[in-house]
């Protein structure tokens, strides 16, 4: 049985792992040494409002209601001791 990774080696592939959701628009919500749950908000699209009023006329209703029941988005990263990730 292989030797656990030492908690500083954990610490940076869980540090990598955040640079990467972090170029996606996600920050830090909570954190520890192996493990962070990170955040993107939603974001509301003016491009796709305008489409659905030129379409359909009350279309702007429909994403806006859309909108409003999308939630943000919550990704939890976990570096367990063999140094593989696991995101929930």
């Amino acid at each position: 049985m292989p030797e656990p990774l030492p908690l500083e080696k954990r610490k940076e592939i869980l540090e990598r792992e955040i640079g990467i959701y972090g170029k996606r628009g996600f920050h830090v919500v909570s954190r520890t040494d192996t493990t962070a749950q990170l955040m993107r908000p939603k974001q509301f699209s003016c491009l796709w409002a305008t489409l659905w009023f030129l379409l359909f006329g009350v279309g702007l209703l429909i994403y806006v209601f859309y909108y409003m029941s999308k939630s943000d988005e919550v990704v939890n990263i976990f570096v367990d001791e063999d140094g593989r990730i696991r995101r929930h």
